[in-house]
């Protein structure tokens, strides 16, 4: 038996893959296993694995056909023999001494799992993420002698970082239900997952401190045109659950900021009819409350959704519709079929 069960996906890694997995093995906290499961990755990766799995025994290797993060981390928690739970993004790294502190933390708090702060990496440029900032919420606190729920933090469930690889989990709590799990879905599995756990955690406990690199990949599936109808998929797992579980009526404005907030996100460079006109509809009956909360996540990301941005995207969501009918209009048989009585019509003219 271990203390901390790593679990790593790795997806065509090979330029960040050594640092990710020297940050794990140069760890001031020893106790630990890690497993690299190499999701069909076609560059050096595997490579890189096989070198650093014959160098330390802590690391195994487990080789498979591509089947997507998600999948993977949900098999990999069915193999894991740690005490805690930790899932790392392999293009990442961590502070050395973060598993010292966060196993410190957990057991002292005997908490379901831990929270850290992360630092955004871009290039050579590096900036604090203003993500679960607890420590301005919770002032004059010992955190390695405090705990508290969903209850005390309720903005965030649903309106900040929603990545696994802030928090160090006890194993016995994720094994202690079947939600647990990953969704499988091409991005944005993280979210149900995130939810979930925030809302069944009986003790959750934090690190103030930023712990965590987590390198900024403008190619990435969150960032593509595709990822935005699968959105919508995730909204309504996320609105079921709420449902399911009788937390919808104590969510309603936070989930509603949630939508709103990806939907002005990916408004730039999204490129469907269906997201268009989802869009439009939600911005329509935003109210005042999902609009606060929506604007604190928003400028997270230094995006503004006051009254008058608000205004400009509605204009601009009706632009597109406008366009949207007439494109479909003279795309139409109708159409085609009346262009000589218009050509003879406007002859009259």
């Amino acid at each position: 038996m271990v203390e901390i069960s790593v679990i790593l996906p790795v997806y065509n890694s090979e330029d960040y893959l050594e640092g990710c997995l020297d940050s794990l093995l140069n760890q001031t906290f020893k106790d630990m296993e890690i497993l690299c499961i190499d999701d069909g990755s076609s560059d050096g990766s595997p490579d890189i694995l096989k070198e650093y799995e014959k160098a330390d025994n802590r690391i195994t290797v487990i080789s498979q056909e591509n089947m997507g993060v998600a999948k993977t981390r949900n098999k990999a928690l069915e193999l894991i023999n740690g005490n805690y739970v930790y899932f790392m993004d392999s293009d990442d790294f961590l502070d050395r001494n973060a598993f010292k502190k966060l196993h410190d933390n957990i057991t002292s708090n005997n908490s379901d799992f831990c929270i850290m702060k992360a630092i955004f990496v871009n290039g050579d440029e590096e900036y604090k993420f203003p993500a679960f900032d607890l420590d301005k919420e919770f002032e004059k606190v010992n955190f390695n002698r405090f705990t508290f729920t969903y209850k005390d933090i309720k903005s965030h469930v649903l309106n900040d970082l929603f990545a696994p690889w802030l928090k160090l989990y006890s194993a016995g709590f994720l094994k202690g239900s079947e939600e647990f799990t990953f969704p499988e879905m091409k991005s944005y599995s993280d979210a149900p997952f995130h939810v979930k756990t925030m809302l069944k955690a009986s003790r959750i406990s934090f690190v103030p401190e930023y712990l965590y690199y987590y390198r900024e990949n403008d190619d990435s599936l969150v960032h593509s045109s595709s990822n935005t109808i699968n959105f919508f998929k995730l909204s309504d797992i996320i609105e079921n659950y709420l449902r399911e579980n009788n937390f919808f009526d104590e969510f309603k404005d936070e989930f509603d900021a949630f939508r709103v907030v990806k939907l002005v996100y990916y408004m730039g460079f999204a490129d469907s009819d269906v997201y268009y006109l989802k869009a439009k509809d939600e911005l329509s009956n935003i109210n005042a409350a999902s609009l606060s909360i929506a604007d604190k996540d928003l400028d997270k990301m230094n995006i503004v959704l006051d009254s008058d941005n608000l205004k400009e995207c509605k204009l601009a969501l009706e632009l597109y519709d406008c366009k949207r009918r007439v494109k479909s209009m003279q795309e139409s048989r109708s159409w085609k079929v009346t262009k000589p009585l218009r050509k003879f019509t406007s002859s009259l003219k």
